[in-house]
């Protein structure tokens, strides 16, 4: 991972929420949902948001060192998890200051696979997206 690349969510795949601070994020691609803790929620959105992983590490450095390598090993892992990519094109990244109160503990990601047989059973998954339903994805 480069860190001073520009990423973004693996859309339209990828889509989170955020429960009362606790985001859940779900890849229709292969039915797997995540949980994330610690500063993990801040920093997924800090990726939404348009920031640069460097700029995150530096926020967070700022404030608390000790986080700095979970936090890179954490934005790795949403790489190799297919959750984020990096973007070919600059689509003028967040300029904005991150203003995140970055806690004590580190960031995690909890990764669910038992709903994913059910979740890709869901025929909605099979639809051309410009065509809608009833049309099927070309190749099936």
């Amino acid at each position: 991972m480069d860190i001073s690349s520009l990423y973004s969510v693996n859309g339209p795949d990828v889509i989170s929420e955020d429960f009362d601070g606790e985001m859940v994020i779900l890849n229709l691609a292969n039915g797997r949902y995540f949980g994330l803790r610690g500063i993990a929620s801040q920093i997924w959105s800090c990726i939404g948001e348009g920031h640069r992983p460097n700029t995150i590490l530096a926020s967070i450095a700022a404030i608390q060192p000790s986080l700095v390598e979970s936090s890179k090993s954490f934005l790795a892992q949403l790489v190799e998890l297919d959750l984020i990519v990096e973007r070919k094109e600059d689509t003028g990244a967040s300029t904005a200051s991150i203003n995140a109160l970055w806690t004590a503990e580190a960031p995690k990601i909890e990764v669910f696979d038992d709903l994913a047989e059910l979740l890709l059973a869901d025929p909605i998954h099979d639809v051309d997206e410009e065509a809608g339903w009833p049309t099927l994805r070309s190749g099936q």
